[in-house]
């Protein structure tokens, strides 16, 4: 199944002081590491950001919001409404470790909701009011650790961007709250370190602070986990 990637660029980065999907790790800017390992599986990669300018030179499309101020969400419904195909795949630039691993496991997943979903339309066919028997297609498919769910370790289903933009016409913009309005499934704690091949605090990691990014560079280079 082809899938869109999107790399959410957008964000301020007040905290860590300068551009997150621009630090380096292991020699690579961050969107470098997060590029590199999309390629296998995305048919196409998005970075939405609102700096042009800033990620043009690493040969994707970049594409701009059209709520600025509208944070992580409007990033997304930037990337759904460019995306073509059915399902897309979220990743935060500040998610260093996120790799194709991770990305493999949510397509799969995506797949077969898919496929569910196509085995509902043929179901519904057959019965006289063509009802779907109260199926509802799964929408999203997120990471979660600890009872934590990460809408941006995420794919999505491009049918879910009405229901985003109207959020976004509203100034509701807190994106746990919109994640819960769907039919949402999880790929959960083990289940990410497995697919991974990586400590599960490494997985859904994200970096926000100055300390953050020093504690990955030291991740990086001791091959380990500190706990």
């Amino acid at each position: 199944m082809n899938i869109t990637a999107i790399i959410l660029a957008g964000g301020r980065s007040s905290r860590m002081g300068s551009n997150k999907a621009l630090l380096e790790l292991g020699g690579l800017t961050v969107l470098e590491r997060l590029i590199r390992e999309l390629e296998p599986i995305a048919s196409r990669i998005v970075i939405a950001g609102g700096e042009r300018a800033a990620y043009e030179r690493f040969g994707q499309e970049v594409v701009t919001d059209r709520y600025p101020g509208g944070g992580p969400l409007a990033g997304l419904h930037a990337g759904l409404e460019s995306s073509t195909t059915h399902w897309s795949l979220a990743v935060a630039c500040d998610t260093p470790f996120a790799n194709r691993g991770l990305f493999r496991a949510l397509l799969e997943r995506a797949e077969a909701a898919e496929e569910a979903a196509a085995r509902a339309v043929d179901r519904a066919s057959d019965l006289a009011a063509g009802a779907s028997g109260g199926f509802a297609p799964t929408e999203a498919i997120l990471a979660r650790t600890q009872e934590r769910a990460h809408p941006l370790l995420a794919a999505y289903r491009r049918s879910v961007l009405p229901g985003l933009e109207a959020r976004l016409r509203e100034g509701r913009l807190k994106m746990t709250a919109w994640t819960e309005t769907l039919c949402t499934e999880y790929i959960e704690g083990e289940a990410l370190a497995n697919a991974s091949g990586l400590p599960l605090e490494w997985c859904t990691f994200n970096m926000n602070k100055p300390e953050d990014y020093e504690l990955a560079r030291s991740w990086l280079e001791s091959g380990r986990s500190e706990g």
